[in-house]
Protein backbone atom coordinates (compact mmCIF):
# COMPACT_ATOMS: atom_id res chain seq x y z
CA UNK A 1 0.00 0.00 0.00
CA UNK A 2 0.99 3.61 -1.14
CA UNK A 3 0.31 5.50 2.09
CA UNK A 4 1.78 8.49 1.13
CA UNK A 5 -0.55 8.95 -2.22
CA UNK A 6 -3.26 7.78 0.02
CA UNK A 7 -2.98 10.26 2.14
CA UNK A 8 -2.72 12.53 -0.14
CA UNK A 9 -5.66 11.64 -2.42
CA UNK A 10 -7.80 12.01 0.85
CA UNK A 11 -7.03 15.48 1.54
CA UNK A 12 -7.74 16.63 -2.09
CA UNK A 13 -11.49 13.92 -2.09
CA UNK A 14 -11.92 16.18 1.73
CA UNK A 15 -11.30 19.60 -0.24
CA UNK A 16 -13.61 18.47 -3.20
CA UNK A 17 -16.39 17.23 -1.30
CA UNK A 18 -16.52 20.66 0.95
CA UNK A 19 -16.43 22.71 -2.46
CA UNK A 20 -18.68 20.10 -3.90
CA UNK A 21 -16.44 18.83 -6.65
CA UNK A 22 -16.78 15.22 -8.00
CA UNK A 23 -14.42 13.12 -6.49
CA UNK A 24 -15.19 9.56 -8.99
CA UNK A 25 -11.03 10.03 -10.46
CA UNK A 26 -9.96 10.13 -6.64
CA UNK A 27 -11.56 7.17 -5.83
CA UNK A 28 -10.08 4.98 -8.37
CA UNK A 29 -6.78 6.72 -7.17
CA UNK A 30 -7.67 5.57 -3.68
CA UNK A 31 -7.90 2.20 -5.16
CA UNK A 32 -4.56 2.00 -7.09
CA UNK A 33 -2.83 3.25 -3.78
CA UNK A 34 -4.14 0.06 -1.65
CA UNK A 35 -2.98 -1.94 -4.18
CA UNK A 36 -3.32 -5.89 -3.66
CA UNK A 37 -4.98 -5.83 -0.38
CA UNK A 38 -7.77 -5.01 -2.45
CA UNK A 39 -7.77 -7.65 -5.43
CA UNK A 40 -8.58 -10.30 -3.41
CA UNK A 41 -11.39 -8.76 -2.65
CA UNK A 42 -12.70 -7.72 -5.94
CA UNK A 43 -11.48 -10.99 -7.17
CA UNK A 44 -13.70 -12.85 -4.64
CA UNK A 45 -17.01 -10.51 -5.41
CA UNK A 46 -16.38 -11.11 -9.11
CA UNK A 47 -16.02 -15.21 -8.43
CA UNK A 48 -19.48 -14.48 -6.37
CA UNK A 49 -21.12 -12.51 -8.58
CA UNK A 50 -20.32 -15.21 -11.55
CA UNK A 51 -21.74 -17.99 -9.84
CA UNK A 52 -24.98 -16.55 -8.95
CA UNK A 53 -25.89 -15.75 -12.12
CA UNK A 54 -28.68 -18.06 -13.89
CA UNK A 55 -26.32 -20.10 -16.53
CA UNK A 56 -26.92 -23.38 -18.13
CA UNK A 57 -24.21 -25.68 -17.60
CA UNK A 58 -22.63 -26.72 -20.53
CA UNK A 59 -22.09 -31.01 -22.07
CA UNK A 60 -18.88 -30.20 -23.66
CA UNK A 61 -16.06 -28.51 -22.39
CA UNK A 62 -15.44 -27.00 -25.96
CA UNK A 63 -18.95 -25.13 -25.92
CA UNK A 64 -17.82 -22.77 -22.83
CA UNK A 65 -16.12 -20.23 -25.47
CA UNK A 66 -19.27 -19.40 -27.63
CA UNK A 67 -21.25 -19.99 -23.76
CA UNK A 68 -19.13 -17.19 -22.19
CA UNK A 69 -19.21 -15.03 -25.40
CA UNK A 70 -23.11 -14.77 -25.24
CA UNK A 71 -23.02 -14.22 -21.53
CA UNK A 72 -20.42 -11.45 -21.19
CA UNK A 73 -22.55 -9.93 -24.04
CA UNK A 74 -26.19 -10.69 -22.78
CA UNK A 75 -24.88 -8.83 -19.23
CA UNK A 76 -23.32 -6.18 -20.83
CA UNK A 77 -19.94 -6.84 -19.25
CA UNK A 78 -18.09 -6.14 -22.23
CA UNK A 79 -16.73 -7.67 -25.19
CA UNK A 80 -14.52 -10.49 -25.57
CA UNK A 81 -12.57 -12.26 -28.32
CA UNK A 82 -11.76 -16.09 -27.19
CA UNK A 83 -7.99 -16.17 -28.36
CA UNK A 84 -7.31 -19.94 -27.30
CA UNK A 85 -9.69 -22.62 -25.82
CA UNK A 86 -8.23 -25.93 -24.47
CA UNK A 87 -9.68 -28.36 -22.11
CA UNK A 88 -6.91 -26.75 -19.84
CA UNK A 89 -7.17 -23.16 -20.13
CA UNK A 90 -9.52 -20.18 -21.97
CA UNK A 91 -7.42 -17.44 -23.07
CA UNK A 92 -9.15 -14.21 -23.58
CA UNK A 93 -9.01 -10.38 -24.57
CA UNK A 94 -11.68 -8.77 -23.16
CA UNK A 95 -12.61 -5.00 -23.90
CA UNK A 96 -15.34 -2.60 -22.78
CA UNK A 97 -15.70 -3.72 -19.10
CA UNK A 98 -16.47 -1.92 -16.28
CA UNK A 99 -12.76 -1.65 -14.86
CA UNK A 100 -11.20 -0.10 -17.18
CA UNK A 101 -14.28 1.11 -19.59
CA UNK A 102 -13.60 4.84 -18.70
CA UNK A 103 -9.76 5.45 -17.21
CA UNK A 104 -8.66 3.77 -20.01
CA UNK A 105 -9.63 7.63 -22.52
CA UNK A 106 -8.44 9.08 -19.73
CA UNK A 107 -4.65 7.98 -19.83
CA UNK A 108 -4.61 6.62 -16.53
CA UNK A 109 -1.55 4.08 -15.81
CA UNK A 110 -1.40 0.96 -13.56
CA UNK A 111 1.54 -0.96 -12.74
CA UNK A 112 0.43 -5.02 -12.45
CA UNK A 113 -2.92 -6.35 -12.85
CA UNK A 114 -5.87 -4.02 -12.07
CA UNK A 115 -9.00 -5.99 -13.01
CA UNK A 116 -9.37 -8.86 -10.44
CA UNK A 117 -13.20 -8.20 -9.93
CA UNK A 118 -13.44 -9.34 -14.09
CA UNK A 119 -11.07 -12.03 -13.22
CA UNK A 120 -13.01 -13.66 -10.50
CA UNK A 121 -16.26 -12.92 -12.43
CA UNK A 122 -14.89 -14.62 -15.79
CA UNK A 123 -13.51 -18.06 -13.14
CA UNK A 124 -17.58 -18.11 -11.55
CA UNK A 125 -19.08 -17.84 -14.97
CA UNK A 126 -16.48 -20.65 -16.48
CA UNK A 127 -17.34 -22.63 -12.97
CA UNK A 128 -20.56 -22.51 -13.56
CA UNK A 129 -20.99 -23.39 -16.47
CA UNK A 130 -19.04 -26.23 -16.34
CA UNK A 131 -19.59 -27.96 -12.96
CA UNK A 132 -14.98 -27.62 -12.81
CA UNK A 133 -13.09 -25.62 -10.35
CA UNK A 134 -11.17 -23.02 -12.13
CA UNK A 135 -8.95 -20.18 -11.20
CA UNK A 136 -9.14 -17.18 -14.13
CA UNK A 137 -6.13 -14.13 -13.92
CA UNK A 138 -5.47 -11.05 -15.84
CA UNK A 139 -2.25 -11.60 -17.39
CA UNK A 140 -2.00 -8.19 -19.41
CA UNK A 141 -3.89 -4.89 -18.02
CA UNK A 142 -4.82 -2.05 -20.76
CA UNK A 143 -3.88 0.52 -17.90
CA UNK A 144 -0.50 -1.33 -18.19
CA UNK A 145 0.23 -1.92 -21.78
CA UNK A 146 -1.89 0.81 -23.36
CA UNK A 147 -4.08 -1.51 -25.37
CA UNK A 148 -7.38 -1.24 -25.92
CA UNK A 149 -8.01 -4.57 -24.13
CA UNK A 150 -7.08 -6.44 -21.22
CA UNK A 151 -6.12 -10.90 -21.69
CA UNK A 152 -6.91 -12.83 -19.27
CA UNK A 153 -6.36 -16.69 -18.98
CA UNK A 154 -8.85 -19.38 -17.39
CA UNK A 155 -6.88 -22.26 -15.77
CA UNK A 156 -8.95 -25.73 -14.79
CA UNK A 157 -8.07 -27.36 -12.08
CA UNK A 158 -6.68 -30.81 -12.95
CA UNK A 159 -8.43 -33.80 -11.13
Amino acid sequence: MDRQLLSKILVQMRKNLKEGKAIGDMKVGALLALGHQLEAIFYYLGHELGTTLKVKQVKEINQIPNELKDLISQFNLGEIEITEATDEIIELKMKDHSSIKDLIKKGIKASGSFCSFEAGLLAGIVEKLSDRHCFAQEVGCSLQTGENYCTFMVVFQRD
